[in-house]
């Protein structure tokens, strides 16, 4: 067996790390490149390019560069590192880096290599910080593939032509005719013909531990266990996703929905396409569309005519709400965002967020703060647990509404939502509020019709009751004190007073140097 066949083929960690350490012995022993070359017999470029991270060599040149080095060839190659680099290995080696496609953000993963092979110790010091941070908020790996996924939405619109198209074909195939219709029927016996054995609908239901997932495939035997709580058109979306895994051939995916762990980006970039093509699979582009325009075209606003959609096409009010965030931006120009919250034991949490609006949505970080009663996602909330503590057996099954929107410190930056609440079909104690919201621009003016509707709420808020400006008298709806906002007014008014007692000093220097 020869030096080439044992070398390694070597992720980008790994190269990152065997640079690390190669300069690190480097510089200890005070060798320049062009010395080290001389002791090991390669060329100064070749061993740049390796402490740069941007290869990894074969066995035989790792033999030579230890025996140069003088010190052993386990210790040149293994990934661990001294331990005041501990922050920047955790890095390197984190399933959240492992095959991070960083280029989809405009990132050469070269240049950051070079970068950490660079300056490791700074770059240590920086990961260290965001450590602390991620630490503080309790963010994990999860939430940083879950952010890169949703910026990597933000940039590219959430609306991506090759999965639409790829679900056009597909529906024809079943339905074998242009515009029909991907019965549930048919999508059971697609998915049973191409890899999976069988499907059951009890499983899950017998087993209290695995009641919140809605699926869960198995590999070996292949089978696919579907909640039997699920309604046909939660099944049938199970099954068109199923179908996108294989169509698209996406290998990295998760084993259930929702996803139980997310190892890398890739995976999580995965499910989302797969995602994304049940959706338009089961909502078709074209009809969706024709539907949405007729609906913005009504003079007034008529919430039965959102519902009906929800009828005519038998989805939950989750898949219609973010499909229109899919297809309002490339099918008539406009600027959306996506929320979904929950409220459980009067505590309000956001779940999902979606922003192409560029609006100052609510966010997930200040878990400590309470948000904003008055948008309409919480405002929703608010108002079924109202008509639940009224009159808990005749709560509607779905509270729908419209609301315009300004910001306390902004009365020019406008905007407009729709907003359903219902009871989380899984886990009925739990009520969840989706909002599909649009920057009132011009284009929004001329689109949506009925936003004109003088009936429809007005109204000013802020990002939390912590930060928000407005007097006691004026919010009604408050939840906390302002405290943080009282703290900047506290530390503007110190501000004020430090730059008082200063002036007079300026003044009496400058009179005295004249």
């Amino acid at each position: 067996m020869t030096p080439e066949t044992l070398a390694p083929a070597a992720p980008l960690n790994l190269k990152t790390i065997l640079g690390l350490k190669l300069k690190r012995f480097r510089e200890a022993r005070r060798f320049t490149l062009r010395e080290l070359g001389e002791r090991t017999g390669l060329s100064t470029s070749y061993l740049a390019e390796i402490e740069a991270g941007k290869k990894y060599p074969k066995l035989d040149k790792i033999l030579q560069m230890a025996e140069g080095l003088g010190c052993p060839y386990e210790e040149l190659v293994s990934t661990k590192l001294d331990a005041e680099f501990d922050t920047l290995h955790a890095f390197l080696t984190s399933p959240a880096i492992h095959n991070f496609p960083f280029d989809l953000f405009g990132l050469r993963t070269g240049e950051l290599m070079k970068l950490i092979t660079r300056s490791p110790h700074e770059v240590s010091a920086l990961l260290r910080t965001l450590h602390d941070i991620a630490s503080q908020y309790n963010i994990g790996a999860t939430h940083f593939l879950r952010a890169a996924l949703r910026s990597y939405q933000e940039l590219t619109g959430n609306y991506y032509a090759p999965l639409e198209d790829a679900a056009d074909r597909f529906r024809r195939e079943l339905a074998g005719q242009a515009g029909g219709v991907a019965t549930i029927g048919r999508l059971r016996a697609w998915v049973l013909a191409h890899g999976v054995q069988d499907i059951d609908e009890r499983l899950l239901g017998e087993r209290p531990a695995l009641r919140a997932f809605r699926s869960l495939r198995l590999v070996d035997p292949p089978r696919l266990l579907l909640n039997p709580r699920l309604s046909a058109f939660q099944q049938a979306f199970v099954l068109a996703r199923e179908a996108g895994y294989q169509l698209l051939e996406l290998k990295a995916r998760s084993q259930t929905t929702p996803p139980d762990r997310e190892d890398s980006f890739e995976q999580v970039l995965n499910d989302f396409k797969a995602s994304y093509f049940a959706g338009a699979v089961l909502l078709p582009r074209d009809r969706i569309a024709a539907d949405l325009g007729a609906f913005f075209r009504l003079p007034t606003w008529q919430p039965a005519a959102l519902t009906a959609l929800l009828d005519r096409y038998g989805v939950t009010p989750e898949t219609l709400m973010y499909r229109f965030s899919q297809l309002t931006g490339q099918e008539f120009g406009l600027h959306p965002h996506f929320l979904k919250f929950s409220l459980e034991s009067g505590r309000v949490r956001l779940l999902k967020q979606l922003n192409l609006s560029t609006l100052r949505i609510p966010s997930g970080i200040d878990a400590d703060e309470h948000y904003c009663r008055r948008w309409l996602s919480t405002h929703l909330l608010m108002e079924r647990a109202a008509a639940k503590a009224r009159r808990p057996r005749r709560v509607p099954k779905l509270l729908v509404r419209a609301q315009h929107s300004t910001f306390v410190d902004r009365p020019d930056e406008a905007f407009f939502c729709l907003g359903m609440a219902l009871a989380e079909p899984l886990r009925p104690e739990l009520d969840i509020s989706l909002t599909i919201g649009f920057r009132a621009d011009e284009v929004f003016a001329r689109t949506v019709r009925f936003a004109q509707d003088r009936a429809i709420r007005q109204t000013v808020l802020n990002g939390t009751c912590e930060h928000c400006p407005l007097p006691a008298d004026a919010c009604g709806d408050r939840a906390a004190a302002p405290v943080l906002y009282q703290q900047q007014l506290a530390r503007a008014e110190l501000m004020r007073e430090l730059e008082a007692l200063s002036a007079p000093r300026l003044s009496a220097t400058s009179a005295r140097r004249r």
